[in-house]
């Protein structure tokens, strides 16, 4: 009689743990949450002049030539910015490497006589870099130098290409390209 009283026991115990079990589940509420939207935003950079930003023929020892780029935030998002340059010799001569190239920021008025008044020096060097880097990196990422601006926002940065007055070497004629590149993230 004990192994029927043992059994019996055991089997309420189970049936009370499975009414128990069943119980719980049906304390259990879910609820979607409908409709999650995504919309990504747009980095597009600007600039403008997009050619022939500084130019100068029969250009002399001691000349300089200067004019104003305006890069410019025309997407949604904010955005960081870097600037390359790659120059070109036209000719044996070599005159790219005798060019030097000062960009500014915040110049009031730029033009040659007003180069010099007020602004920010962000490059000075020659017309191409060893890394091709004038302004920031164009890595992904933050990096030194990388310039920032806003949706709908710009700013003038104020070139100026010159040739030392020390400028050994037959230039006589030469000719160099130079191509700035803005690139965006």
């Amino acid at each position: 009689m004990r192994k029927y009283i043992v059994g019996a026991v055991l089997a309420i115990g189970i049936l009370t743990g499975v009414v128990g079990l069943v119980t719980m589940a049906g304390c259990a509420s879910s609820k979607a949450a409908a409709i999650n939207s995504f919309t990504t935003g747009a980095v597009t950079l600007a600039a403008s002049p997009s050619s022939e930003l500084i130019t100068l023929d029969s250009m002399a020892p001691g000349d300089r030539v200067t004019s104003p780029i305006t890069v410019g935030n025309n997407g949604s998002l904010s955005l960081r910015y870097a600037m390359s340059s790659t120059a070109t010799n036209n000719d044996s001569k070599g005159v790219k490497d005798r060019l030097v190239l000062v960009v500014k920021s915040g110049v009031t008025t730029c033009t040659n006589s007003g180069f010099s008044d007020d602004g920010v020096l962000v490059y000075t060097g020659d017309m191409d870099s060893t890394d091709g880097k004038i302004i920031g990196d164009e890595t992904q990422g933050q990096q030194t130098g990388d310039r920032t601006l806003a949706p709908g926002e710009s700013e003038t940065l104020c070139f100026q290409a010159f040739l030392p007055m020390v400028a050994a070497g037959d230039y006589k004629t030469a000719t160099t390209t130079a191509t700035f590149t803005f690139n965006a993230e």
